[in-house]
């Protein structure tokens, strides 16, 4: 019965413990779930007035960005123009001059005269090299002497001859004799002339070396000697599989210069060659231009545009209208915005670019007569820009002559 009594005793202290323990277990927990929902609730008040205060900051910002008015550019603008244009192919050329001569002796030995120095002007005639030729002199003088005593004797032989005191054949002999020593004077006069250089004709002596007393030897390019002349002849190779060219074609030659700037004139073919080369399979042909319009240097490396088909009708625009992307090459077109007379929206627009020239590009594809697009500027527009422009229009030019290869 104790024992019992005791037992009840335990079990009460124990459930009034745990009791306890769950009320205050309870009340700390209400506690920290009251405690994190202010926590939440003051952030959230925190992020909204931050929000709040910069929507209005976005706001001011627009209506002041409003209150401007819209950015442009200004560009010079200019009009697309039709030309004609003869599609060419480049090929390498040369200038030659028409009166060109290397000088060289026919016989070899020592220098006895030089008439002119490297660069020196001469006239047609003039002295310009001589080796030595006091042998030769000496020769004729001796037969000059035999010629005047064979003569001399001749003419004895004549009067004996008619007063008959001497036979025809001694006067026959006489007179061999005579034109046997003429002609080793002869002889000799050629000879010097083989050891004689003179000017060809009216120009200019090349850069040499000789020295008095230098030996040379039979046919040594001693220099050269360009002669006074208003034409240059331009040679030039076509390959085969383009059409023949046809006497009296008209040509464009320009030199190569490290800049390209150089611009082309004119030429007129005189000649062609017979037959295409076995190894290049390239046709030889010579063209002439005025010196006045080319004063070019014999050998200079030229470039040659030759035609290679008729005429067609392309578009003509500025080279600084023309710009490129990864995409190709484009034009900047400017629309005219009704509602703002002066103003006008860019507008890309892709083009097909065969050749330049004189400044200009040449375009088969994406414009058309008369439409207005931005020239110098044009590469700071972008689609759908405002744009003003200051008026230009391009230069009046002949038709056009242009390399494009393969086409």
């Amino acid at each position: 019965m104790w024992f019992e009594c005791g037992s009840n005793v335990v079990l009460m202290w124990f459930e009034c413990g745990y009791l306890n323990f769950c009320g205050d277990y309870m009340k700390k927990k209400r506690s920290s779930f009251v405690g994190w929902l202010w926590v939440l609730s003051s952030l959230a008040l925190i992020i909204g007035g931050l929000g709040y205060y910069k929507y209005n900051q976005i706001k001011v910002a627009i209506d002041i960005a409003s209150s401007f008015p819209e950015h442009y550019e200004v560009v010079d603008a200019t009009y697309v123009k039709v030309s004609e244009h003869t599609p060419t192919v480049s090929v390498l050329g040369s200038a030659a001059s028409p009166l060109q001569s290397n000088l060289s002796l026919e016989l070899s030995g020592k220098v006895a005269s030089v008439g002119f120095q490297a660069g020196g002007k001469a006239n047609g005639g003039d002295l310009l090299f001589q080796v030595d030729i006091s042998e030769e002199r000496a020769r004729i003088k001796s037969a000059q002497a035999r010629k005047k005593h064979a003569q001399s004797v001749l003419q004895r032989y004549l009067t004996l001859l008619e007063k008959k005191s001497i036979s025809q054949e001694q006067y026959d002999q006489a007179y061999a004799d005579l034109i046997v020593i003429e002609s080793e004077i002869e002889v000799l006069q050629v000879t010097i002339k083989q050891k004689t250089v003179i000017a060809p004709f009216d120009g200019v002596i090349g850069l040499h070396d000789i020295k008095l007393g230098d030996y040379v030897s039979a046919n040594q390019v001693l220099s050269t000697f360009i002669g006074d002349s208003d034409k240059v002849w331009v040679d030039f190779s076509v390959p085969q599989f383009y059409p023949e060219l046809d006497i009296s074609s008209q040509i464009r030659v320009r030199n190569i210069d490290s800049l390209g700037t150089s611009s082309f004139q004119q030429a007129t073919v005189i000649a062609k060659d017979t037959q295409i080369s076995e190894t290049t399979r390239s046709l030889r042909y010579r063209a002439e231009i005025s010196r006045t319009l080319a004063p070019y240097t014999p050998n200079m490396p030229l470039e040659v545009l030759i035609p290679i088909s008729e005429n067609k009708t392309v578009y003509q625009v500025p080279v600084i209208s023309v710009n490129q992307d990864l995409y190709g090459s484009y034009v900047m077109k400017l629309i005219a915005l009704d509602s703002e007379p002066g103003a006008y929206r860019a507008k890309r627009v892709p083009v097909q670019v065969i050749s330049e020239i004189n400044g200009s590009k040449l375009i088969t594809e994406g414009v058309h007569e008369g439409e207005k697009i931005a020239a110098a500027g044009a590469f700071k527009l972008y689609e759908g820009l405002l744009v003003r422009s200051r008026e230009g229009a391009l230069p009046q030019e002949p038709p056009l002559v242009a390399a494009i290869v393969g086409e």
